[in-house]
């Protein structure tokens, strides 16, 4: 699942041929803010576990790393191996031990078994990080589903999503809309809806005109990885 417009569990062969050049084309200066406020927003803490639920290439790898430290953990997840192959060159890069790469699809593979793929890599899940990946899922349900099967009791989850852009940013919507349609992302999923339906804390904030959306929450519905 890459990340940026182009995040998604989906058609992950698309990525083969793409994926060494695809961080030159994610949009950072536009989307960064948003990964940056669902990991601040994770509350994270040194030693703590968190799941980067379609981690692409590992763009959030550094700012996840800064957040749990060298005593922390963080699993990253995704449909794409050419993606998974960029994030193994990231982690090598910059000597990381503690971040753990799974090949998974987050509408194929089984909410229970998708959980016992991670429960190898990491029995306790403190947070999940879904940056600009369900609004790709198709549906965006069937990958919500499996993102609550690693939770439990107290497990902070972060969606950050795109819609069109509101108010005096409408004018933007067009070129959205556009350089959404090209990556496979539907602005019109509003997927962090679903945190907010099995969250009764979720908090919500957005960024650049509204077209970046961040819901933080702890989901009461939880899944067989309890921690």
């Amino acid at each position: 699942m890459a990340q940026g417009c182009n995040d998604g569990p989906v058609a992950a062969d698309r990525y083969q041929s793409f994926a060494p050049v695809y961080d030159l084309f994610a949009c950072e200066p536009v989307y960064r803010p948003g990964r940056l406020a669902g990991i601040t927003g994770l509350e994270l803490r040194p030693g703590q576990t968190v799941v980067d639920a379609g981690c692409g290439t590992g763009l959030n790898f550094a700012h996840l790393e800064a957040a749990v430290g060298p005593s922390g953990r963080i699993v990253g997840l995704d449909a794409s191996t050419a993606m998974l192959g960029q994030g193994r060159h990231r982690i090598r890069r910059n000597g990381w031990t503690n971040v753990h790469l799974v090949h998974a699809d987050l509408t194929a593979v089984g909410p229970a078994d998708l959980a016992s793929l991670v429960h190898e890599a990491a029995p306790d899940v403190d947070a999940v990080l879904a940056t600009y990946v369900l609004s790709v899922a198709r549906p965006p349900a069937a990958a919500w589903e499996r993102i609550l099967a690693l939770c439990g009791p107290g497990t902070r989850v972060a969606v950050v999503d795109m819609q069109l852009p509101t108010g005096t940013a409408a004018a933007l919507a067009p070129l959205a809309s556009l350089v959404c349609r090209l990556g496979g992302s539907d602005p019109s999923a509003h997927p962090w809806t679903l945190l907010e339906h099995d969250s009764p804390d979720t908090h919500a904030s957005s960024l650049r005109g509204g077209h970046i959306q961040v819901r933080t929450g702890k989901p009461l519905r939880t899944g067989p990885l309890r921690g």
